[in-house]
């Protein structure tokens, strides 16, 4: 029998030893020809010449602030406002906190960053660039987003880190979500490889993790690469609150990733949310005020969320469609309406997404809409966020077939209760409180 060749060792040291984007997923970064080009040289040449002066800056700060303090150096592709809110109560605690951002920030992630961090150097994009700061500087600490299809990070830091201990935040782990005989269904082959190759030298190699899923449920699962401690779930726990009362139980709002149900990048074996446009609909047609954020990332629909604009022509009365805002103007702008909501038509006996994740996994915009102080009307096929809810009597979990009787479920609720009863949670449950655990974790490492 012929063994079978792993490709993804090689992609990796292609991807850390030249200058191609770190993102392996960005409009096909890793196959691109642009990579060969003249044109593609003069822009590394430019980018270096540009970058120098700044990352000369950071080197120095991190460098003379670890002589006195407590340091961490976080690294991302695009910094969100859990990895945010992390360094902002840790400075607030003393330490030092740098961030590396591998892609360029835009406005909204200067509002998002603010106070966070004491330095800041953004668009590294090439993994020999980061690996010319990391051979510069000693912290006390590195903090990466592991972020699923680009583990490479992760595996980077931990054999670039010298010294200092490492930190690995997952959103959502790659082995976690799906079989990779499922993921390969969509996904290039050798970018599965890849990230499950990544995934397992992280578990293996990372001092530390941190987690957004269910604890038991992650611990079990990270049995698989016989991991047992420094394993930390943390969500993103408010940082402030705001709240509105009313009498009414129709204006309902949602922010974040929108997928629809056409989307071939995201078909619904693999992404069950893509029933978010039928969802809408049952709402709409039951006379609910509908009001959609766009992404942080985003200020305008594309073509892939065309499902959007013609939902909102069928109801042009009852969805209104708001650009994106960073999260502290979000919580804001939202806390007016009455429930947030996080709801698709699901077919659960149809999905490929693997049981971790339907019982485990937990959105962050939950917390989102609780800091606005808003109870969560949320699907109960997902198991973990419909505890959430209903453990703390902060909203109502539905499973998709009753999502087309919600109005008058609702109806038995009192909503007066479920706003004080999120009160109650965000007392128990902001930052300044769970961010204890999160110090005590930096603690256990050094």
């Amino acid at each position: 029998m012929l063994k079978k060749v792993d490709n993804s060792p090689s992609m990796y040291k292609s991807l850390i030893n030249s200058n191609k984007l770190f993102n392996v997923m960005t409009e096909g970064a890793y196959n691109n020809p642009i990579f060969e080009s003249l044109e593609y040289k003069k822009v590394i040449q430019d980018h270096e010449k540009n970058s120098t002066d700044l990352i000369r800056k950071f080197i120095n700060c991190v460098n003379e602030e670890s002589k006195k303090f407590k340091t961490i150096v976080f690294i991302a592709g695009k910094c969100y406002p859990m990895m945010a809110r992390e360094a902002f109560f840790l400075r607030k605690k003393g330490y030092k906190t740098f961030l590396i951002a591998m892609e360029m920030l835009n406005s909204n992630d200067v509002e998002l960053l603010f106070d966070s961090f004491d330095e800041i150097v953004h668009k590294c994009l090439y993994y020999p660039v980061l690996g010319k700061i990391l051979k510069s500087i000693k912290p006390t600490f590195y903090h990466v987003q592991c972020w699923m299809w680009n583990y490479t990070l992760g595996k980077f830091i931990l054999e670039n880190k010298g010294e200092s201990k490492v930190i690995s935040e997952f959103y959502d782990v790659t082995g976690m979500y799906s079989e990779p005989a499922y993921l390969k269904t969509t996904f290039w082959d050798k970018i599965v490889d890849l990230d499950l190759d990544c995934e397992k030298f992280i578990f293996e190699h990372t001092d530390g993790i941190i987690h957004r899923y269910k604890q038991e449920i992650f611990l079990n699962y990270a049995k698989k690469y016989n991991r047992t401690k420094n394993i930390l779930e943390f969500q993103q726990y408010p940082i402030s609150f705001e709240q509105k009362f009313s009498n009414s139980k129709r204006r309902l709002v949602y922010c974040g990733t929108m997928i629809g149900p056409n989307d071939k990048r995201h078909p619904r074996k693999l992404f069950p949310t893509g029933g978010m446009c039928e969802a809408f609909d049952m709402l709409l047609s039951q006379d609910f005020e509908i009001n959609i954020y766009l992404p942080i990332s985003s200020n305008e629909t594309n073509e892939y969320d065309n499902w959007i604009i013609n939902l909102k022509n069928k109801f042009p009365n009852n969805l209104l469609i708001h650009k994106s805002l960073p999260i502290q103007k979000l919580i804001k702008e939202i806390c007016k309406y009455d429930f947030g909501i996080n709801l698709s038509n699901i077919n659960k006996s149809n999905s490929n997404l693997s049981k971790f994740t339907f019982d485990g996994g937990m959105g962050t915009k939950q917390y989102t809409f609780l800091e606005a102080g808003l109870p969560v009307i949320s699907n109960k096929e997902f198991g973990y966020m419909s505890e959430l809810i209903e453990k703390n009597k902060i909203g109502l979990g539905l499973n998709s077939y009753e999502i087309k009787h919600t109005k008058k479920i609702l109806e038995e609720l009192k909503i007066g209760e479920l706003k004080s009863n999120v009160k109650k949670f965000y007392e128990k449950n902001n930052i300044w409180i769970r961010g204890k655990e999160l110090e005590s974790f930096y603690n256990s490492l050094i």
